[in-house]
């Protein structure tokens, strides 16, 4: 600071010793803060696990006498059953209690904390289900039931001691303990963020499946290209082409009954023939199978003509009918369109066969079903990846996160600016 700065008051910028350190150190730093407190705290919950241990064992022996205690015949039925089953609930709900106690801890502090939260939970339980048991049991087995509620209460009271101790520690390391935790949610995250990256084997797996669908699709091309396809598309186009003609020649039939349709109509009450009543609906299937020459529909016009000719129709425009009748006699119209009809119907239906017959369609259905499947697993994989991504992008913002809060917790423990090195 220059003289002129002190003269004038200008305040001097406070200065803060910076560190580097790793998560190793952090933890090694973490460790050694926490030592000086952590012995005592160590020694104390040990001496009441130990007690415990004690208690546990005098209980189990309790326990013992209890199950094994006789009973005089001469008391109530119903009590005795209920006293004796009560008995056996009571013992075996005790002996979970037992069980839990007798489980070995470690030297941490994490260990330490789940035995007493796990036998505080096993206490409660064992509270709640069974004291209504205990006022049944002590009315045969007073003296063994009492001395294992005597221990049951030396429990509960050195468990609250334990439980006092740790949660005395706990208030007096807070700040180191959360850091502590930060410090282990960022070493998990590094670790993950290390692992071999998912979408790596995802993206082989995509090119794989690009690769493979690319040869189908070539070889797709090559099929579309071949003369075998062309063929193939020449006889649908045929097919089509006699489909089309087929509706024209029922069309032309349909036109032609259409033009004697009113003496037809006038002519076939005189007759009973169901052909003329299917020639008058233009019912063209039932024709095709009762009357496939047009060999009643021929009679039906010539017998008109005369009935015409000599009167015996009364029809407005008879001249102009009888032009028409005589043009399709002669012509024999009907039957030549029904004649054709068939025989192209028979030749459509040899086409069907001969396209049924050819394998190139199926084989063309065969590698675009393949190019479908291994499309569906492509977009399955790319969910997936986009998913994997997205999940190590979170874990990554999650990381610089609790760095920058891990990072802001050391500066207040170490009293210095605390730069954490992590790759």
């Amino acid at each position: 600071m220059s003289w002129l700065d002190r003269i004038f008051g200008k305040k001097e910028e406070e200065r803060f010793e910076e560190t580097k350190m790793s998560l190793k150190e952090v933890e090694d730093f973490l460790a050694n803060k926490m030592k000086k407190d952590f012995e005592p705290f160590k020694k104390s919950a040990k001496k009441e696990y130990g007690n415990l241990q004690l208690v546990a064992d005098t209980m189990q022996d309790q326990l013992k006498s209890l199950i094994q205690a006789p009973y005089s015949e001469r008391t109530y039925p119903i009590l005795i059953r209920k006293s004796v089953g009560s008995r056996k609930s009571f013992v075996y709900k005790m002996r979970s209690l037992v069980k839990q106690i007798q489980k070995p801890i470690g030297e941490d502090m994490t260990s330490i904390l789940n035995f007493h939260n796990e036998t505080a939970k096993s206490i409660n339980i064992t509270n709640t289900k069974t004291l209504r048991e205990y006022a049944f049991v002590k009315e045969l087995f007073e003296k063994e039931a009492k001395k294992v509620l005597q221990s049951f209460r030396q429990i509960v009271e050195i468990d609250k001691k334990l439980g006092n101790i740790v949660k005395e520690f706990i208030e007096s390391n807070a700040q180191l303990l959360k850091v502590q935790e930060v410090a282990a949610e960022v070493l998990k995250l590094t670790e993950e963020l290390k692992k071999k990256n998912e979408t790596n084997g995802l993206e082989k797996m995509l090119k794989e499946i690009g690769n493979k669908n690319k040869k189908i699709e070539d070889e797709l091309k090559k099929l579309l290209d071949s003369n075998e396809w062309k063929t193939f598309l020449g006889m649908q186009r045929i097919r089509e082409d006699m489909k089309t003609s087929l509706q024209n020649k029922k069309s032309d039939f349909i036109q032609s009954v259409t033009k004697v349709e009113k003496p037809l109509k006038k002519y076939k009450w005189s007759v009973e023939n169901k052909i003329l009543d299917d020639y008058a609906q233009h019912s063209f299937e039932s024709i095709l199978s009762e009357d496939p020459k047009g060999e009643v529909f021929m009679s039906a016009i010539k017998d008109m003509k005369i009935k015409i000719i000599e009167g015996k129709m009364d029809l407005k425009d008879s001249d102009k009918c009888l032009a028409v009748i005589e043009r399709m006699i002669e012509d024999n119209t009907i039957g030549k369109i029904l004649e054709e009809y068939l025989k192209l119907s028979e030749e459509l239906r040899n086409q069907e066969e001969k396209i049924a017959l050819q394998e190139v369609p199926k084989r063309k259905s065969n590698l675009e079903t393949e190019m479908s499947k291994l499309k569906r697993e492509m977009e399955e994989i790319k969910a997936e990846k986009e998913r994997v991504e997205e999940r190590r992008k979170r874990m990554q913002t999650d990381k610089e996160q609790k760095l920058k809060e891990l990072e802001n917790l050391l500066n207040d423990v170490a009293g210095k600016r605390i730069l954490l090195e992590i790759n």
